[in-house]
């Protein structure tokens, strides 16, 4: 008996065993799906290796139930990756691998509904007496069933649950388990293909080449005895075909069929007659949208980026994990260096795996690598649909492409062998997932080298404090680039105390010194960009006759003002209203909107200057990936003199006659409840300020703020990263702060806020318990809470977070593998725990 190593899709930690299906004669290869009985039920699971055959067993192994997958979904080289991510975020296996595949993918059972006759006389007077009756019982009555996506929500109410019960014990429906199959599928279309002597025919350079002068709206067709008693369509059908197959022996019907309507009767004639043959044949959805935009090969290096190169060209010709740090200001040619990095390490027949932090960076970046390697690319983050993404997985799969970029989901690629790995803007905080499996992308990546025995690469012009700190250390290799390209100059910053109240007009957003700075560039024609870090019109509502300010019904937070839209927004869980609202605490229709967003600026910008061109660049205005090309466009082509953004536009973006840079109100993250608020904080400014003097005049920057004499200020004014470092590690180092400690965060969350508080003090309880009876073993355990989460309420659940802290790792990891067996907490009703790895997010 064959049995198998299978990870299942379900919350169970490590991997169940099975046996070969019975009607399979061949072996089950590692890396495809299957689907298996679990309980009382069928999921998804992943072969993760076979197993030698046991002696008689005094149980039986449960089989296989159904193959999945013609070949394997990952390469055998991914498993070992996945065991530790499995390990070390406390996670299970199977949902480890399924959070690393393409959505989609993921097979299970359900049930369906099927009305019985006896139904079909009985349950329309059973629903006229009923009082809750609902939209899913007529539409039983009138299809006669109900499928596993409106039976599952039906499912979950046990009022509903016991009626379904009722009416299948008189006999009204059955209730019947069904296969539910996976939602993403291969795109296929219909090709032409030639047979016989029209196919020897094009196969001819010179023929097709005379056939083709003819020139549109003359026959192409070969002088042949087989075209001489064709119809009059099959013939217009067949010039058509060689009009635009360019010298192909096949083409897309669909091609064929747009240009004229009669082509289709037609092919089925000529296919009849065995002059062509009509297949099926899988294509891959195209997830540019448009050709990306021609970034040209600079013809000289400068020297730091020369020794850059010269350096990780050594780390490849070694064959070896080396992990580097590439420090380098804006405007450095940090790209550069990537491109001729991963040009070296193809030539040496090896992949390369490239991560950026955003959907808005990759598109950027996508340009250059396509410029210098074309369609050899493969992409894969959330901004492309879920039917690309399954497609692009397959062409990485089939060692179609060599080169992946994508955001951090991206490191889960299916590259068998990659030989370099680089990770752009390395200290961004969205390289961390926030739910499910809590990975970092970045440090994933360095793992990922590990286990590829192959260089990493982490770039950033402000590194985070713990990369820096590790490059200090010698865990990284630091390469340095201190200089612009082309003799360029860091821009010239200069500060606006906004306490000074010196602003062109009472209300305004603009001191007197950004308004004529941008009149200037204007004046220049050069480019300006204004940089505030929120979406939306107005930052919050405020009642002016109580203060009450207006917060979301789900959430316990301020609702911002849309004016676009006309709505009030929640930016945590969606939830909208419309603005012209009266104060739920007194009653009062003075309610204002105050603070500032990205569509305010623009209103004001639009007014203030009313010729020029202006375009605000936010997660509003670019909904989806052909709205942020285009807009990216327009400023590239001048089109825009005034560019309003938020986070999207501070990083990545390379705009020569942007000159000029206005950070609006500079304060907005000094003041979050968090140790890395300080990084951040300067981090954005330093890579906002980045963006202007790109080009072939020197830069200047404003920066408005209401703490001028704050440190993040005063270091982000001179370019001072390191001081930044020094001053953050000396603060983190007295508080056992990352990189001196290590975190991980226990999370609650539920609907009844004593349930949370009761489950949250309940761990607490549990962990003191544990140190107190090892003392000698965790006395360099801190435990910090339990307390509410700043954001205490989400989408209406309640939030509150224990926090475990020490300098020694695997403490942590052996106090939350002890949680996790443990049984004897009193977890409350409804309560979901969650443990957060090495946090980014503390809010």
């Amino acid at each position: 008996m064959t049995l198998y190593e299978v990870a299942v899709a379900a919350p169970v930690f490590g991997s169940l065993t099975y046996a070969q299906p019975a009607d399979l004669t061949i072996s089950l290869p590692v890396g495809v799906r299957v689907l298996v009985p679990l309980r009382n039920r069928f999921i998804t699971g992943y072969i993760l290796a076979a197993l030698p055959s046991p002696p008689d067993l005094p149980y039986q192994i449960k089989p296989i139930f159904e193959r999945l997958d013609p070949a394997p979904l990952f390469p055998e080289q991914l498993i070992p990756f996945f065991r530790w991510l499995a390990d070390y975020y406390h996670y299970p296996l199977g949902e480890v691998i399924q959070t690393a595949l393409p959505s989609g993918l993921r097979a299970g059972s359900g049930h369906e509904i099927i009305l019985t006759e006896l139904g079909h006389q009985q349950l329309p007077s059973a629903l006229t007496s009923l009082k809750n009756r609902v939209a899913w019982m007529d539409r039983l009555l009138a299809q006669g069933r109900l499928l596993p996506g409106t039976v599952k929500t039906i499912r979950t109410k046990p009022a509903l649950q016991t009626l379904l019960r009722t009416w299948q014990a008189e006999g009204w429906i059955n209730i019947n388990e069904v296969i539910v199959a996976p939602k993403v599928k291969e795109k296929t279309e219909t090709v032409v293909r030639l047979e016989n002597e029209l196919q020897e025919y094009l196969a001819l350079p010179q023929n097709y080449q005379a056939a083709a002068e003819e020139g549109p709206g003359e026959t192409l067709l070969p002088s042949s005895p087989l075209v001489e008693g064709l119809k009059k369509s099959e013939r217009k059908t067949l010039d058509l075909f060689f009009q635009h197959c360019k010298g192909r022996p096949t083409l897309p019907r669909a091609e064929l069929t747009r240009q004229y309507s009669g082509a289709g009767k037609a092919l089925h004639r000529l296919a009849a007659s065995g002059l062509i043959s009509l297949a099926e044949q899988r294509v891959y959805r195209d997830p540019f949208g448009k050709v990306p935009p021609f970034f040209p090969k600079p013809k000289s290096l400068t020297p730091e980026q020369d020794q850059a190169i010269g350096t990780l060209k050594e780390a490849l010709d070694t064959n070896g994990f080396q992990p580097f740090l590439l420090h380098g200001v804006t405007g450095c040619g940090k790209t550069e260096v990537y491109l001729q990095a991963t040009e070296y390490c193809l030539n040496k027949g090896k992949s390369v795996l490239v991560l950026v932090p955003e959907i808005a960076l990759s598109s950027q970046l996508e340009g250059h690598f396509y410029s210098r390697f074309g369609d050899t690319l493969a992409i894969l983050h959330s901004g492309i649909s879920r039917g690309e993404r399954f497609d692009q997985w397959q062409r990485i799969l089939q060692e179609k492409v060599r080169i992946v970029i994508g955001a951090r989901s991206a490191v889960f690629a299916p590259l068998a062998e990659p030989g370099l790995i680089i990770v752009d803007e390395e200290h961004e905080a969205a390289y961390k997932q926030d739910d499910g499996l809590r990975y970092n992308g970045r440090d994933m990546a360095v793992l990922r080298a590990k286990f590829a025995d192959c260089p990493v690469l982490l770039a950033s012009a402000t590194p985070s404090v713990t990369s820096f700190y590790h490059a200090e250390q010698g865990k990284y290799r630091l390469l340095s680039m201190t200089k612009r390209v082309l003799d360029q100059v860091m821009p010239k910053v200069s500060i606006i105390d906004l306490r000074e109240k010196k602003r062109a007009q009472k209300n305004a957003f603009f001191s007197n010194q950004l308004l004529t700075a941008v009149q200037e560039n204007l004046a220049n024609q050069q480019q300006s960009l204004l940089f505030v870090n929120r979406r939306g019109y107005a930052a919050f509502m405020l009642c002016r006759d109580c203060g009450y300010i207006l917060q979301c019904r789900h959430c316990k937070v301020s609702l911002t003002h849309h004016q676009g839209a006309n709505r009030l927004l929640c930016h945590y869980c969606g939830y909208s209203t419309a603005p012209n609202l009266v104060c739920p605490d007194c009653g009062s229709s003075s309610v204002i909107g105050l603070g500032v967003g990205s569509e305010r600026i623009e209103q004001e910008v639009r007014q203030l200057f009313p010729s020029a061109g202006v375009a605000r660049l936010d997660s509003d205005t670019t909904r989806d990936r052909k709205a942020y090309l285009r807009i990216l466009d327009q400023v590239r082509n001048h089109e825009v003199d005034i560019l309003v953004g938020t986070q999207m536009v501070a990083k990545g973006l390379h705009f020569p006659a942007m000159t000029l840079v206005g950070i609006v109100w500079a304060d907005s993250g000094l003041g979050i409840p968090d140790y890395k608020a300080a990084e951040r904080s300067y981090q954005l400014l330093a890579q906002v300020t980045g963006r202007a003097g790109r080009g072939q005049y020197p830069g200047r920057v404003i920066i408005q703020t209401h703490q001028p004499q704050h440190y993040v200020i005063e270091f982000a004014q001179s370019h001072a990263y390191t001081k930044l470092y020094r001053q953050e590690l000396a603060l983190r180092q007295a508080l056992t702060y990352p990189p001196f400690g290590r975190l991980v965060n226990i999370r609650f969350s539920g609907k009844q806020e004593e349930e949370v508080k009761k489950t949250a003090h309940a761990t607490a309880a549990f962990f003191r318990s544990v140190i107190a009876a090892h003392t000698t073993t965790y006395n360099q355990v801190e435990i910090l809470g339990p307390a509410p989460a700043p954001l205490s309420l989400i989408r209406q659940h309640f939030r509150w977070q224990l926090l475990l802290k020490s300098s020694i790792p695997k403490f942590l990891h052996q106090l939350c593998d002890l949680l996790l067996k443990e049984k004897r907490i009193s977890y409350g009703k409804g309560v979901r725990i969650a443990i957060d790895v090495d946090p980014e997010n503390m809010l």
